[in-house]
């Protein structure tokens, strides 16, 4: 693999963002300072959870900035993305561009804008529900537009190509959720990332045994593979305290995003949960939805990841080793929204 996520015998954490986006009804107004207040708060967040030592931040395709309605909408997540890069320097930033609406190289150049941002942090996230179904050959040709040898080797796989020296240049890391049989095929063949949304233990260590078989059997080390597990979490100083918290979000109008597997608790009751699923083989880490921001962001930092520390389950070598593979945001010059939009209409 061209880049790892994350460094063996350290979990990763992730996440998910993409509650932090514009609620439906701002993309309907023409106010245009919406768009500055979501990026402003969403890049507290990205900057605390970057120096908490959250490994991967992602905004998935339902993520909208806000203000007056745009026919390029579907770029958003890569343009704020790009624009977390000055506000982070080590988590990975990845980025829902949809296969559904864009044409691959739109998609690539999208995913390559964000890449030269953050100085080589940059992941591509496939969309859950795309328009006419995942084309294996569509995801292909994303991936060797970024012309990295030993993904063009991945793709070649089936035909008994060998694989060309790795080259030096990072491409950006893909991310697949696994929803069913042919996403667990696609990511065992081309993901870094694999995600999944499941309920149980036992469901999460059958999924991820099959992707790792699968990936032995496409010819890739299935450690360079990556299983999350979603959790949709409130972190409370008590039990009682966190579901009444859970009850009052679902009592709104806009509820929050949910996933099968919830955690609603404490901090201690999250990392419980973390290790048990790790240690049992069910996942490599956990992508964190927090029902709210940024009260669960904050707890994620302040008291889930020094816990992991403290577990055994993230190690200082592991961090360093983190920043090293990742390099400085500073080192890259950011690039704008305009950029990131002008890229992703090139060649139309």
């Amino acid at each position: 693999m061209s880049q790892s996520p994350r460094t063996r015998n350290s979990t990763l954490i992730a996440l998910d963002l993409s509650g932090a986006g514009a609620p439906r009804e701002w993309r309907r107004t023409d106010d245009t300072e919406a768009e500055s207040f979501i990026m402003g708060r969403l890049a507290g967040l990205a900057s605390l959870a970057d120096k908490g030592g959250v490994d991967l931040l992602s905004l998935d395709e339902t993520f909208r900035v806000g203000g007056p309605r745009r026919r390029d909408a579907w770029l958003d997540g890569a343009v704020a993305a790009s624009r977390l890069a000055r506000h982070t320097r080590t988590a990975t930033l990845v980025a829902t561009v949809p296969l559904g609406v864009a044409r691959p190289e739109h998609v690539a150049g999208a995913v390559s804008s964000v890449h030269r941002a953050s100085a080589e942090r940059a992941g591509w996230q496939l969309e859950a529900a795309p328009v006419n179904g995942t084309s294996a050959r569509a995801v292909d040709a994303v991936i060797n537009s970024w012309a990295t040898p030993e993904r063009r080797a991945r793709s070649k796989a089936a035909t008994g190509s060998s694989a060309p020296a790795e080259s030096e240049r990072r491409a950006p890391i893909v991310v697949i959720g696994v929803r069913n049989a042919v996403d667990l095929e696609l990511a065992a063949a081309r993901a870094d990332v694999a995600r999944l949304s499941v309920a149980t233990l036992e469901e999460a260590r059958t999924a991820r045994t099959a992707i790792r078989r699968a990936a032995a059997e496409w010819g890739r080390n299935p450690d360079d593979i990556t299983v999350l597990v979603d959790i949709h979490v409130v972190i409370s100083a008590d039990r009682p305290s966190a579901q009444a918290r859970w009850d009052l979000l679902n009592s709104l109008e806009t509820a929050p995003r949910t996933a099968p597997l919830r955690s609603i608790g404490t901090a201690a009751d999250l990392v419980d949960l973390w290790a048990e699923w790790v240690h049992a083989g069910a996942a490599d880490g956990f992508t964190v939805i927090p029902a709210s921001v940024p009260t669960d962001v904050l707890a994620l930092v302040q008291d889930v990841v020094p816990a992991l520390t403290a577990r055994g389950l993230r190690t200082e070598a592991a961090a360093q080793a983190r920043t090293a593979a990742t390099g400085s945001a500073e080192a890259a010059r950011p690039a704008t929204a305009r950029t990131v939009r002008r890229r992703a209409a090139a060649d139309a």
